[in-house]
């Protein structure tokens, strides 16, 4: 395993630069853009101020474990301390931001081995406009991404550590809490543990215990969660009850291509009893085993169709996402802002931006021994973007899912070019400072 050592002094300098790109884009989008909350957004405010107000997480007065409850209990504890405010939300955003941004360069190190190639990947990542404007918009994403990549940074280095178990306990604790906010976090530490015991850094009884110990931390954070289900909804419902929906999103006779529908045909919405995810819903448990039972029934009765629908599933979830600007510009004209110029100036280049560094998750398999500790690289970052992939690939293609895995994308990108450049006659190039 690599040993993270303390950055030296020399980068101090480098980091006070990193700070600078990070805050200026995103203070500037702040301020150029005041976006007021919108459908999904409105949305988990409202729950997060019903729970500051002591009613519980309820819709219209009716509870509901339909979406994951991490992100409006997340923002009432903010509320509770800040007060009810819009702003509160999104200055947490940037908090947030820069959590991600400091897991990004520790599992950056990790995979490079490097300083050089991780502080690139660092600016790369800092500098993505996607994930600028999500700081402007409520969405779980953020949280989401903060909490995943430090479970991966603390997993993945718990070996690095003298207490160990510590860290592994505290990974589990970070995928518990990232599961609440979006339930597909679960899964990911036992690919990862995976993942290390089939590239030989860890023993089977190492990768036993590992995911012992992870899952026990993982499944106490959940647990209050899944009695408080239980008990106000009849059944111990784990997290939430949208996994039949978004199962039968992508999989249905009118879903031609797997991917999100809006608005949707008056089949679809007869087959989900006229389903409003911004309402109160009168049957969740019962509606979200119907809906499983229909979706599994139509991959059964349908393979080649749902086979067909993959491939333009994963375009959905990797192709450039506009949702962010669309939202920003209709956000903003609902608070007396006319920002379209704006949004049309930068919407090219984040989309070049974006593909610039998407490439890497593609072509990471084809030039996997061209790149720089391919294993490394592999387990840290292109795990993560493996496993979202296959959610997608089964579910429904949304590029907004993958907004977590942004920041990995300059990771795998920069380890692909420095092993290439290592491999080259160029002394320079091959020069590194090693951790």
């Amino acid at each position: 395993m690599l040993e993270l050592k303390a950055p030296s002094h020399g980068s101090t300098r480098f980091f006070l630069m990193a700070a600078a790109l990070f805050l200026a884009p995103r203070i500037g989008w702040m301020l150029a853009v005041d976006a007021a909350p919108m459908s999904d957004q409105l949305w988990y405010f409202e729950r997060a101020v019903g729970l500051l107000n002591g009613e519980g997480y309820v819709v219209q007065g009716q509870p509901t474990a339909f979406w994951p409850v991490g992100y409006p209990a997340f923002l009432a504890g903010l509320f509770a301390v800040f007060g009810p405010d819009i702003e509160v939300a999104k200055a947490a955003n940037l908090v947030l931001s820069a959590v991600a941004m400091a897991f990004v360069y520790r599992i950056s190190r990790r995979a490079a081995g490097s300083e050089g190639p991780a502080k690139v990947a660092l600016v790369l990542a800092v500098l993505y406009p996607t994930l600028i404007f999500y700081t402007e918009l409520l969405y779980s994403e953020p949280l989401f991404m903060a909490l995943m990549l430090a479970g991966i940074d603390l997993l993945l280095g718990a070996e690095e550590r003298r207490r160990r178990w510590i860290g592994i306990a505290a990974a589990g604790v970070c995928f518990g809490l990232a599961s609440l906010v979006k339930t597909q976090a679960l899964l990911l530490p036992a690919l990862l543990i995976g993942g290390a015991f089939a590239l030989r850094r860890i023993g089977f009884r190492q990768a036993l215990l590992t995911g012992l110990v992870a899952y026990a931390a993982c499944l106490a954070v959940i647990a209050p969660w899944t009695l408080r289900n239980w008990v106000v909804l009849g059944q111990p419902v784990l997290i939430s009850t949208n996994g039949g929906f978004n199962l039968y999103m992508g999989n249905n006779p009118w879903n031609r291509w797997g991917g999100y529908m809006w608005p949707a045909p008056k089949e679809f919405m007869d087959a989900t009893e006229n389903l409003n995810i911004l309402k109160a819903i009168p049957d969740e448990i019962g509606l979200n085993a119907k809906l499983n039972r229909l979706a599994l029934n139509y991959i059964r009765d349908n393979p080649a169709d749902a086979a067909k629908r993959v491939p333009y599933k994963l375009y959905q979830f990797f192709r450039f996402d506009p949702l962010p600007l669309t939202q920003a510009e209709i956000g903003a004209k609902r608070n007396g802002q006319d920002v379209h110029a704006l949004v049309t100036a930068v919407a090219p280049l984040a989309e070049l931006w974006h593909w610039a560094m998407m490439w890497s998750a593609f072509l990471f398999p084809i030039l996997f021994r061209l790149a720089r500790r391919p294993a490394e690289v592999a387990l840290t970052a292109f795990v993560p973007v493996a496993y979202f992939s296959a959610i997608t690939a089964v579910f429904f293609g949304e590029a907004r899912f993958n907004l977590p895995l942004l920041p990995l994308y300059p990771v795998i990108a920069v380890c692909i070019l420095d092993g290439f450049l290592q491999r080259s006659r160029w002394p320079i190039l091959r020069h590194r400072r090693r951790v």
